[in-house]
């Protein structure tokens, strides 16, 4: 990855991961929003469902990445990233645990995603882990071929 994709990547992802962090403590829960890094460098977040009572809808990501897709053939944006609430499995145990999903694109290097689990005291209280970074998807940037 270039010096310079990571840098991006590293502009959006910490923002996004706090955002996340102080909707699940404040709601216990957070619709999908992005972040898109415009050419010129400047950061923005997007949030597409202010008003939408359910939280996990699919069609908010849909949304998103139609929207980071329309950006980046208008070559206004350099990298974009989405952020969703899931369910992962656990690293150890083999069963299911509250995660924190961004993934990340950007015009000239290769997609990531960024998983970061937590979970919630008896207490209340969230305990996140360490984020864990692997290999992402392309939904933005890139040629999708029409069979």
């Amino acid at each position: 990855m270039e010096p310079s994709t990571g840098n991006d990547f590293d502009e959006m992802l910490m923002p996004m991961l706090g955002l996340a962090e102080q909707m699940l403590e404040k709601r216990g829960s957070f619709h999908p929003f992005g972040a898109r890094l415009a050419a010129s460098g400047s950061l923005a977040v997007i949030d597409v469902a202010r008003t939408l009572d359910q939280p996990s809808n699919p069609l908010i990501l849909d949304a998103l990445y139609a929207t980071f897709r329309l950006e980046a053939r208008a070559g206004t944006i350099k990298a974009c990233a989405v952020c969703w609430d899931a369910v992962s499995a656990e690293e150890e145990g083999g069963g299911l645990t509250d995660a924190i999903v961004i993934g990340l694109e950007h015009r000239e290097g290769d997609p990531k995603v960024v998983l970061c689990t937590y979970e919630r005291a008896p207490s209340g209280d969230l305990h996140f882990h360490d984020p864990i970074t692997a290999v992402g998807r392309r939904h933005v940037f890139g040629t999708v071929l029409l069979s």
